[in-house]
């Protein structure tokens, strides 16, 4: 495939780093089976010195590990029939017997009525602190009425994870999806090997101590405890979302049955209309969604740190899209990467269609 096809989504990648909306920028598009576009921008890291930005660069995916990790790993275990999406949380995780009537589905779609997160900056916390913290949060609707974004939820899915399979969640996806996909640059906690390439991710200075450090503040308060978090963590490169992506394209060989992508990546939400339009743990059509105008069957994630792939089945396209927008000055435009993404999917889909 000819790059020079998608050369109008490489501009709008160039300005955007030449405008310093992010520092710098890897841009990654998979069509009928093969790379098409590969290419970077700009720095990894700008304070104190500037560090280019190359295409095996590795970045903090932020909730880019919610579909990856905990919604793989979910889908493995609802494949196997260990877990169904209507079962009750508090068949596997007796805490919520406090707080009964959560499923399974209403954690994976963000309708369980919990609240976002909480405060974990400068706390080591332990995983099973934080559901117990979980359990005793407010309430922010009633189970099932209403979508609210939640890490809470995937940090509990997380739980359920590790307690069903008796295995930490970084091990069973390492084992059970990354390896077999041959991503052996996606894992959390990147240790003296990857760390070095790691974009700078954080607002502060690019210094080689911060490199490779998880930015979510909750799944940090993990880390410093020793567990690893459903919301975030994962770190990885282009490349390796890249094979990620061209397997659900092909209907999940090598790692799911053929009846599980169309599980994970169509609705599974009991809400209606947009907010309905969640998989599992997959965003299909809410208000964070980045199709642009790529076909309806698509389905992705945002990462806060300025991260997102989106994946097309009918136009067999996956768009991988990776910045350091966090640690851009504080003099950037605002929300550069939600327009960014978006612009990215549109152009796309006018070359395609």
């Amino acid at each position: 495939m000819n790059a020079n096809r998608f050369q109008a989504a490489a501009a709008l990648m160039e300005e955007a780093v030449e405008k310093k909306g992010v520092p710098g920028a890897v841009l990654l598009i998979v069509y009928k089976g093969e790379v098409a576009l590969r290419a970077c921008w700009g720095d990894a890291g700008l304070r104190p010195t500037k560090r280019p930005m190359t295409c095996e660069t590795l970045f903090d995916l932020a909730s880019l590990t919610k579909p990856l990790a905990t919604g793989s790993a979910l889908a493995l275990l609802l494949e196997s029939g260990k877990l169904h999406l209507d079962d009750p949380i508090e068949k596997y995780l007796p805490e919520f017997s406090l707080r009964p009537g959560i499923t399974i589905r209403h954690l994976a779609t963000h309708c369980a009525g919990i609240p976002a997160g909480g405060a974990y900056a400068n706390r080591y916390v332990t995983l099973e602190e934080i559901v117990g913290e979980i359990v005793r949060s407010r309430k922010v609707a009633g189970i099932g009425e209403k979508f609210v974004y939640s890490d809470y939820s995937a940090i509990t899915l997380g739980a359920l994870i590790e307690r069903r399979t008796g295995q930490p969640l970084d091990q069973f996806c390492r084992e059970r999806v990354f390896q077999p996909l041959g991503m052996t640059e996606t894992t959390y906690r990147p240790g003296v090997r990857l760390a070095p390439r790691c974009a700078s991710t954080a607002a502060g200075d690019d210094i080689p101590g911060r490199r490779g450090k998880v930015h979510d503040p909750t799944a940090a308060a993990l880390e410093g405890a020793g567990c690893v978090s459903g919301n975030a963590g994962l770190f990885s490169t282009a490349d390796d979302l890249a094979r990620f992506a061209q397997m659900m394209l092909r209907n999940g060989r090598g790692i799911f049955k053929p009846e599980t992508v169309p599980l994970m990546t169509q609705p599974q939400s009991p809400l209606s209309g947009p907010d309905g339009l969640r998989g599992v743990l997959w965003d299909i059509g809410s208000a964070y969604a980045i199709r642009g105008e790529l076909p309806q069957g698509s389905y992705g994630h945002t990462g806060f740190t300025g991260t997102s792939i989106w994946i097309s089945p009918l136009s067999a396209c996956a768009i991988i899209l990776l910045t350091n927008a966090v640690h851009a000055s504080d003099t950037a435009p605002k929300n550069v990467t939600i327009t960014l993404r978006r612009a990215v999917s549109t152009s796309v889909a006018q070359q395609l269609h």
